[in-house]
């Protein structure tokens, strides 16, 4: 026991909690204090209060729906800071069609040259998409049968027809699933996790269902 009546990973956790707490409920008149006098990147020199009053209101919002659907990443921002690593720009993501699934943010040494820091992000992501593909050709995408198609339809009020009881309960308990038993579900009946994952990607997604339901 040393004379120190805490270890460094509790110094850690509390710095960690400590900065997420600081970003937590940001206050909104505040948001637009820190909007003022700084640039909107894509318009040059033309600032966020220069914005007439109905478009800087909505900006303030939606910078305040980002913030409080922000990631709680502080105790990688506290790691990364006490092991004296620096994040990068550089990510690279994987998706299902439009719909990322995996995104890998990187960190390096101070001392990392450009050309090392290129290499290893290239080589990592050929590395992550030659696995994903051979896991994609080994696990090939299910079918989506019209059944299926059209009982999703139903259960989303566009269109198809009512899925028997069972399906229907099924549906239901998707519908109030929390994540990890979605993926469950999504392991016991991928024809329907397809068709969900079809309505998901929005109107084209929704057609592609249509068009199952409809058989064409």
């Amino acid at each position: 026991m040393t004379d120190q009546p805490y270890t460094t990973a509790d110094l850690l956790a509390e710095a960690a909690r400590q900065h997420k707490a600081a970003t937590e409920d940001p206050d909104f008149s505040g948001i637009g204090e820190q909007m003022e006098g700084h640039k909107i990147p894509s318009r040059d020199d033309f600032q966020w209060d220069q914005l007439d009053e109905d478009d800087y209101d909505k900006a303030m919002r939606a910078i305040d729906d980002l913030l409080g659907n922000a990631a709680d990443v502080s105790r990688w921002a506290v790691d990364l800071g006490a092991d004296g690593l620096e994040p990068d720009e550089q990510q690279f993501t994987l998706k299902a069609g439009e719909t990322p699934f995996i995104r890998v943010h990187f960190a390096f040494a101070p001392g990392l040259s450009d050309e090392g820091r290129d290499a290893f992000v290239e080589g990592l992501g050929a590395a992550a998409a030659r696995e994903m593909s051979l896991a994609l050709e080994e696990n090939p995408a299910p079918v989506i049968s019209m059944e299926a198609a059209a009982h999703v339809l139903f259960q989303e009020r566009l269109g198809g027809w009512p899925p028997s009881t069972f399906a229907s309960k099924l549906l239901n308990l998707w519908t109030s699933a929390d994540t990890g038993n979605a993926e469950h579900l999504a392991v016991a009946f991928p024809e329907y996790a397809a068709a969900i994952a079809l309505v998901k990607k929005g109107q084209p997604g929704i057609e592609q269902l249509r068009a199952i339901a409809d058989g064409t």
